[in-house]
C-alpha cells in the first residue's frame, strides 16, 4: 500500500511549521477507530441530548467537536495529530481539507471555516455575534454526522498509510 498523496504539501508544510508532528501507536486502526468512537459519543451524547434540551449553542460546539474529532481520526490513522497551542483547530481544519475533502465533501474548506469560526462564538461568548439558532445546531449535527459516515468509510477502505 503506498501512502496518501493528497495534500501532501500541506502536511509537510504544517510539520516544517512545528504545527503537526508524527507519533508511535503499536495499532493505528485501532487508535483512529478509538477516535471515531469519542466522536460518535460526543455527537450522540452531547450534540443531539443540547439540541433536544433546547442548548443549541451547546449542540453546536458539540457537533463541532464530533466533527474535528472525524477528521483527527483520519489524522492518527496516518500517525499524524496536530501540536496543539493556538490555532491548533485551524491547523485541523487545513489538513485534514488539504488531504480529505475530495473524498469526504463535508470537509472542504468553506464547510469547515464556518462550522469552525461558529463555535468559536458558542464556545467564547460574542455579543456582537448572531445567535446560534435551532437550524444551525441541526446544520452542524447533519455535517458532523456526514464527516463521520465519510471518516468511517475511508479508514474502512484501508487507504491510509503512516505518513512517513
Amino acid at each position: 500500500m503506498t501512502r496518501w498523496t493528497k495534500g501532501e504539501r500541506t502536511v509537510a508544510f504544517l510539520i516544517d511549521r512545528g504545527r503537526l508532528e508524527s507519533f508511535e501507536a503499536s495499532d493505528p486502526a485501532a487508535t483512529a477507530d478509538a477516535l471515531v468512537e469519542r466522536a460518535g459519543r460526543r455527537l450522540e451524547a452531547t450534540a443531539r441530548a443540547a439540541l433536544t434540551n433546547g442548548d443549541a449553542d451547546g449542540a453546536y460546539a458539540a457537533a463541532y467537536d464530533a466533527y474535528r474529532m472525524a477528521g483527527e481520526a483520519l489524522l492518527a490513522r496516518q500517525l499524524l495529530r496536530v501540536t496543539g497551542g493556538d490555532g491548533s483547530h485551524m491547523a485541523v481544519e487545513d489538513v485534514v481539507s488539504a488531504q480529505f475533502a475530495s473524498r469526504i465533501p463535508t470537509f472542504v474548506k468553506p464547510i469547515y471555516e464556518q462550522l469552525r469560526r461558529t463555535r468559536h462564538n458558542a464556545q467564547y461568548f460574542d455579543p456582537t455575534a448572531a445567535p446560534i439558532t435551532e437550524a444551525d445546531a441541526v446544520w452542524a449535527i447533519e455535517k458532523a454526522t456526514e464527516a463521520l459516515a465519510g471518516t468511517r468509510t475511508l479508514l474502512a477502505d484501508g487507504a491510509l498509510d503512516p505518513f512517513a
